[in-house]
């Protein structure tokens, strides 16, 4: 029994990953993202200065997505989905594995082919994020 709950576990990872997989593009081993690609959405710069990996999830109009992740002391870039922007309604929110406490930023107002820099410090709710367009 422990085996098949196991395998259930496994399969319903994956097919959140899959279903996530849409709703972001990070950069990672080089990886680059294009100025057409960056013109067509908004990119997420996220600076990790805290001592934890973190869950990313953007949230606008009430929906919460999940959009990429952040190791400790790293940094990644993520195009966003396109069709929130423009918005002035956005939160990025960062989450840590034990769910004590978060970095969030937000409202931010943004538009396509801006980038939002956000920067997630050690004590989490000092985070900020700017856009720079």
């Amino acid at each position: 029994m422990g085996l098949t709950r196991t395998g259930l576990a496994i399969a319903t990872g994956m097919i959140l990953a899959a279903g996530c997989a849409g709703y972001n593009q990070g950069t990672a081993g080089g990886n680059v993202i294009s100025p057409a690609d960056a013109a067509n959405t908004a990119v997420l710069q996220v600076r990790n200065l805290s001592n934890q990996s973190l869950e990313l999830r953007a949230i606008s109009l009430g929906q919460s997505r999940f959009i990429g992740s952040v190791g400790p002391n790293d940094t990644t870039a993520i195009l966003l989905d396109p069709t929130i922007f423009p918005t002035a309604n956005l939160y990025i929110v960062g989450i840590p594995p034990d769910g004590r406490g978060r970095a969030l930023a937000g409202p931010i107002a943004a538009g396509k082919g801006d980038k939002i820099k956000f920067t997630i410090e050690p004590a989490l709710d000092m985070s900020h994020a700017i856009v720079v367009h």
